[in-house]
């Protein structure tokens, strides 16, 4: 395959690949999330959020 050829097809697969790797990230930050883990999202209030939650959930019974 010629450098044209090769360009050309990576200049059509770029949208793909960008949507792709965006759908994984979000489900990562989902997974993250279900796990507790707010790093990703909320890296400097992470400790906080996870206290605030927590006293949520003694709150209700959980």
């Amino acid at each position: 395959m010629d450098a044209k050829k090769l360009i050309k097809t990576a200049v059509k697969a770029a949208p793909f690949v960008a949507a792709t790797v965006g759908v994984f990230s979000l489900a990562l930050s989902k997974y993250e999330e279900r796990q507790e883990n707010f790093s990703r999202e909320f890296p400097e209030i992470q400790d906080e959020l996870k206290m605030a939650i927590s006293e949520v959930r003694a709150q209700n019974g959980n």
